[in-house]
């Protein structure tokens, strides 16, 4: 007789169980196709190692700072975090 392992529940990170029908829905959407033009940015950066020198800051942008940070990445092929230490660079002269 085979035994059955124990399921464990699974939570989202707004406290919902990701249950079969959430799972079932979740992928019904992904499957219809993501409108992205309403996606958000999420911006996250890899822990610093250890001995670096640069501690790693929480920074807040509006929407609209967000979208003016990344057509500049975009265009010139560079990576978020430079393009906003520039600007903070311009700011402080």
């Amino acid at each position: 007789m085979l035994k059955r392992k124990k399921q464990e529940k699974i939570f989202l990170e707004s406290g919902e169980e990701f249950t079969p029908e959430l799972e079932a829905e979740l992928v019904a959407e992904a499957e219809r196709g993501y409108d992205l033009s309403k996606a958000k940015l999420h911006v996250r950066t890899r822990p610093l190692l250890p001995g670096s020198p640069i501690p790693e800051i929480a920074l807040r942008l509006s929407e609209a700072e967000i979208d003016a940070v990344q057509r500049r990445v975009e265009k010139e092929g560079r990576p978020f975090g430079d393009v906003v230490r520039e600007l903070k660079r311009r700011t402080d002269s």
